[in-house]
């Protein structure tokens, strides 16, 4: 359900393209096929914005500010690109954060599922209330945070604000594609070693926030959960780990960059596979 409705979301706008090539000007054949210049890349910009007044059983009126943005890919290197694709609709909803708002979208967009939600409590407004403890809001936006001639890596934000909550819940999630496999890198594909990974995400986590185990949500076991989103930008790999995760909600989502100095060059090696050496480009 939960990708039918972001697929909603795509299907549902007039796409607006955004092509990158050597020539600026080249254009794609309208059916799609092959062009010349295997450089070109084409984008949609994206937005959505719904907003809904809801009647709740005790007659108080709620409302909803709900709001999709995304830079999405279309057409990488000449071809489509439904590896990312994929790989962004994943993230999205695969995120923990993002299953907080799952009823509040599914229930705005498609309220005929639910048969305990009567459809007309849902009222489609122009403009919502401010008002304290009446107004729930969210947030999807999806951008290219950087590409080189290898990588592209995507950043997905999810902001979510429950009325009457004392603060929102918000997370940062990553796709990071191989343009030449055309896949989008899992963990599994890059790390080798997971202990030598853990030990060198806290090396990061004491270098980058200077938190130390102590400072740290640490299960019973004493190992520090693999992260669940990572990218690769340059030579570096980013842990990356959301609110609540591995520390306190003052302490906010944690990035533990794993710069190639602050790990042995027989440890990197075997930290992590053949490949992924090849992505960090990594040397002694």
């Amino acid at each position: 359900m939960k990708k039918i409705i972001l697929f909603f979301l795509i299907s549902c706008m007039a796409p607006t393209l955004w092509s990158c090539a050597n020539n600026n000007g080249n254009t794609l054949p309208s059916d799609g096929g092959n062009v010349n210049d295997s450089t070109l890349c084409q984008f949609s910009n994206m937005d959505v914005n719904r907003m809904y007044a809801y009647v709740n059983d005790e007659g108080d009126t709620l409302y909803y500010d709900n709001s999709f943005s995304a830079f999405w890919p279309q057409i990488i290197n000449g071809k489509p690109c439904p590896a990312l694709q994929q790989g962004l609709l994943r993230a999205m909803t695969d995120s923990a954060e993002l299953n907080q708002i799952d009823m509040a979208i599914d229930c705005l967009l498609n309220p005929a599922n639910y048969t305990e939600i009567e459809a007309d409590q849902f009222i489609p407004v122009n403009s919502v209330r401010r008002d304290d403890n009446k107004l729930s809001t969210s947030e999807i936006d999806v951008v290219m945070q950087s590409m080189n001639d290898r990588l592209l890596v995507y950043h997905l934000g999810t902001y979510f604000y429950m009325a009457g909550g004392a603060h929102g819940t918000y997370a940062h999630n990553y796709v990071t594609y191989d343009l030449q496999t055309e896949k989008a890198i899992t963990l599994d594909d890059v790390v080798a070693d997971t202990t030598l990974l853990r030990t060198a995400i806290l090396k990061a986590i004491k270098n980058t926030y200077d938190y130390g185990k102590d400072d740290l949500f640490i299960p019973d076991n004493g190992l520090l959960p693999l992260p669940r989103d990572f990218y690769i930008e340059g030579s570096v790999f980013h842990a990356v780990y959301q609110v609540y995760e591995i520390a306190s909600y003052a302490q906010g989502a944690i990035d533990a960059p794993i710069y190639p100095y602050l790990v042995k060059p027989e440890e990197m090696k075997r930290m992590f596979t053949p490949y992924g050496l090849e992505l960090i480009d990594y040397t002694d």
